[in-house]
């Protein structure tokens, strides 16, 4: 069983990175997801046989412990606190990672890792997520020059078209978007600078392989700089420092002619970094004697990415408005916050209301773009307490191994800590995703073995009717969970066919595969959704509003699904005028939810228009247009309906507010303000 869990390791490390499919709704981090927690089943499952096989039990303390045990208990009750249980169990849908299940997953990972790897086998998984790494790599340099191998997986040709992105410009590979990416190689590259110093120390010549990863060292670095991301390039910046800071007070206190070599590699390694990053560019650097056309469209590609970063309002403005949101979450919710990952719901009764005023404003943000206000928004002061704690006791755990094991000349510990490092930097401007997480606790996992390992005997006695019964017991649970899981992952499957089917107008498939992943996961409220959207268009009214209603009992804080509702009342509108008064009901218990949303206020001024209550429309819309000024629809619905009641004058204002503040093309526009003239 030794070997397999080993083995299991292995294939953890190497796939999680890897790791994507085209037929799941979200294709990178659900199935990242979904592996880590078979592999968990499959470890855990091999380390309990294990423990019944040998008859003792097989667990090695760490002075993690106590703390990995206090997280997990700030996210328990944050959990029975949680505005949304589903969603702080499983973590937010589309995103997946932080529920409480992930947390559980990933803190059976470093217990079984401690108590059944030693530093051989760490050695190993470190070469792995290397090779893993530069896999990466090479596949997201490869999508700048347009050739994507994600898009030969999906649909046969090696181009990057199968992609809505702009991968050329900000690439993602295997991870789904540029800053997870960047992320990743943030947390491996101090692993491949470390090998390159044991070479230095320890092979009597050691040019072959040391220029084998000084290649690899600078390919990570050049898939860096094409991602373009700013979180990840000021991580690698200060896990650069830190690592070659903590090199030199170790030559200091040894050999006088280290010190001068590792000087030396200093001044070219970085050299060379700052060669390719002129040649290449940053976010903040046009690209070295690039034409000025192409200068500036690399500058204005920085803005290709997630919510946070597409758009004309530059991201760090954006971040500034979504934290302040988050500390109010924090304020009204200080000791066990909302629940895990219910970011999504709490942010909008908090949200500024600026942030009506940048490009993104419609966007949904079901993250806090810094882990550690993310923290603290979903699980208060005693998830970031207990965060905060993890953290430290984990830089003194690398930082404790790497000082025992300075004897030896093994600098692999202290490339674990500066990509520790690294995570906790890309970590503040951005959120975990699965493979950071990994790194995240395993990495002091990797840190805490033992340098030799253990020996054990192998047993001459035969196994036993008990162990076998329990084994047998194991085996039983663990093909029960792995069922489970296979059954959360193709309901999903069937709910992105059937979301597809929708899209492609086949409403009658549609409901077909929904049914399927209803009846599979009955408790997941975007399939009961979904499938209310199939009914809508096949004419079923009863059942469409009998499953838009479900979903909103399942999760009542949830605003698309809150939106959708109202969206199929008001197309029933036009059949039954109760409908439309429900719709406005709808909206205003929404605005409690979401009191800034000047969207809202849009759609309730229409809707009251609709059902005959004009002044409350008007003033629904001119608060609209209050908290967001260049509101041009609402604008326009307002200046309609004071021309309808005869003020023109008004009217007249709202129409010429459009064309000279906010779009001065708009024909309709024109038109309309002619008439009135």
């Amino acid at each position: 069983m030794e070997k397999v869990i080993k083995y299991l390791f292995y294939l953890l490390f190497f796939t999680i990175p890897l790791i994507f499919l085209p037929w799941t709704s979200e294709l990178f981090e659900f199935n990242k997801m979904v592996a880590t927690y078979i592999f968990t089943i499959l470890i855990v499952a091999a380390w309990a046989i294990r423990m019944i096989a040998e008859k003792r039990i097989i667990f090695r303390r760490t002075s993690l412990d106590f703390f990995l045990v206090g997280y997990l208990a700030t996210q328990l009750l944050s959990y029975f606190v949680s505005i949304d249980r589903h969603t702080s169990f499983f973590g937010y849908y589309s995103r997946f990672n932080g529920g409480l299940l992930s947390s559980i997953s990933y803190s059976l990972l470093y217990w079984a890792y401690v108590s059944n790897m030693d530093k051989e086998k760490t050695v190993k998984t470190l070469k792995l997520l290397i090779i893993a790494t530069v896999i990466v790599s090479v596949w997201g340099i490869l999508e700048h020059f347009e050739i994507s191998p994600s898009c030969l997986i999906v649909t046969g040709k090696l181009n990057t078209d199968c992609w809505v992105q702009d991968v050329q410009n900000r690439v993602f590979a295997t991870f789904g978007q540029p800053n997870w990416l960047a992320a990743w190689i943030v947390a491996l590259s101090p692993i491949v600078w470390a090998h390159l110093i044991n070479l230095k120390i320890k092979t009597q010549n050691p040019k072959p392989k040391f220029l084998f990863f000084y290649s690899l060292a600078l390919l990570l670095f050049i898939a860096l700089l094409y991602t373009k991301s700013r979180s990840g390039i000021l991580g690698f910046v200060v896990e650069s420092f830190i690592f070659w800071v903590f090199l030199t007070i170790y030559s200091l206190k040894s050999q006088k002619e280290f010190l001068k070599n590792i000087f030396k590699k200093l001044l070219i390694f970085n050299f060379l970094f700052l060669i390719l990053a002129l040649a290449i560019g940053t976010p903040w650097t046009p690209r070295l004697l690039a034409p000025r056309a192409q200068a500036i469209g690399g500058q204005a590609s920085i803005n290709q990415g997630s919510a946070l970063e597409v758009g004309g309002t530059e991201s760090g403005e954006i971040r500034k408005i979504v934290w302040r949101g988050a500390i109010e979450i924090w304020k009204h919710y200080p000791i066990f916050g909302t629940g895990p990952e219910t970011f999504a719901y709490s942010y909008y009764q908090f949200r500024p209301v600026e942030h009506n005023l940048v490009s993104e404003w419609d966007f949904l943000y079901n993250k806090a773009h810094n882990e550690y206000l993310n923290i603290v928004a979903n699980t208060g002061s005693f998830g970031l307490i207990g965060y905060l704690l993890l953290i430290f006791f984990s830089v003194k755990q690398i930082l404790k191994n790497f000082n025992e094991l300075l004897g030896d000349l093994d600098f692999l510990s202290f490339g674990v800590f500066a990509g520790y490092v690294g995570i906790l930097v890309t970590n503040f401007f951005g959120f975990s995703v699965v493979p950071i997480s990994l790194l995240f606790f395993l990495y002091p996992a990797m840190a805490a073995i033992e340098q030799g390992g253990e020996r054990i005997k192998e047993l001459k006695s035969n196994i036993t009717t008990l162990q076998k019964t329990l084994i047998t017991i194991i085996l039983f649970f663990t093909l029960l969970l792995f069922y489970s899981i296979s059954r959360y992952w193709y309901a999903d499957v069937l709910y992105a066919k059937g979301k597809s089917e929708n899209d492609q107008k086949v409403y009658v498939d549609a409901e077909k595969s929904l049914s399927q992943a209803i009846k599979l996961e009955p408790d997941e409220p975007l399939y009961h959704d979904e499938i209310a959207r199939s009914y809508l268009f096949l004419d079923k009214d009863k059942e469409s509003l009998e499953e838009i209603n479900k979903a909103a009992v399942l999760s009542p804080r949830n605003l698309n699904i809150a939106k959708s509702r109202i969206n199929i009342l008001i197309e029933l509108g036009a059949k039954n005028q109760e409908y439309l008064n429900e719709a406005a009901k709808e909206l205003k218990r929404l605005l409690d939810l979401a009191p800034t949303d000047a969207k809202i206020y849009y759609n309730l001024g229409l809707t009251l228009a609709r059902t005959g209550n004009t002044k409350d429309a008007i003033k629904t819309l001119e608060y609209a247009v209050a908290i967001k000024s260049n509101y041009k629809n609402a604008r326009f619905a307002l200046a309609l309906l004071y021309n309808a009641l005869g003020e023109k004058d008004k009217a007249k204002q709202e129409f010429l507010f459009i064309l000279e503040k906010i779009d001065p093309n708009d024909e309709l526009v024109k038109e309309k303000l002619k008439e009135i003239r």
